[in-house]
C-alpha cells in the first residue's frame, strides 16, 4: 500500500488507551471539528465534519452526504477509537473515488488514530495501520465565518 512508508513514519506520534462505545461524543473529544484530506492520484479533496450531536457531512468531490456516527469515548489499547458512520442522506455526483452510487442506509465501522498533536488522524478498516486512508488535517475554523 502506498501510506506504508507514511504510516510507518507516523506510528511513533500516535496516542494509546482503552474504548468504549458512546451515544454522542464529548465536547472534548478529538474526532470534533472539521478535517480535510487530498486523494494524490486525482487531486481531489474530501472534506468531513464531525459534530458534536453525533451527526457528520462530508464532501468528496462532487458528492456531498449526511450521516450519524458513534464512536468511543477513549481509545483501545491499539490506540484506536472505534466509529460507526450511517449515512442517512446521499445528495449524489461523483466522489473522489469516481463513484456515483446512493449510499444512502450504508453503515460502516473504521477505526480511527490520532497524531499526538490532535490535528492529524488516520481511518483505517481495523485496528492496524494495514489499510488506512490519510492523514486528515484538522481544518482550522477559528478563521472562518
Amino acid at each position: 500500500m502506498r501510506y506504508s512508508l507514511l504510516i510507518a513514519l507516523l506510528v511513533p506520534f500516535f496516542a494509546f488507551g482503552h474504548s468504549a462505545i458512546q451515544l454522542k461524543p464529548s465536547e472534548a473529544h478529538p474526532i470534533i471539528g472539521q478535517w480535510t484530506w487530498t486523494r494524490e492520484a486525482n487531486n481531489c479533496t474530501e472534506t468531513y465534519r464531525f459534530r458534536l450531536d453525533g451527526t457528520t457531512s462530508v464532501s468528496s468531490g462532487a458528492e456531498k452526504s449526511d450521516s450519524t456516527y458513534q464512536i468511543s469515548d477513549v481509545p483501545s489499547s491499539n490506540g484506536f477509537y472505534k466509529l460507526t458512520d450511517r449515512i442517512t442522506k446521499d445528495y449524489g455526483g461523483k466522489d473522489c473515488a469516481n463513484d456515483d452510487t446512493d449510499s444512502a442506509g450504508h453503515e460502516a465501522t473504521i477505526f480511527v488514530i490520532f497524531h499526538r498533536s490532535g490535528n492529524m488522524l488516520l481511518m483505517c478498516e481495523s485496528e492496524t495501520l494495514d489499510a488506512c486512508f490519510g492523514p486528515l488535517h484538522r481544518v482550522d475554523e477559528s478563521n472562518e465565518k
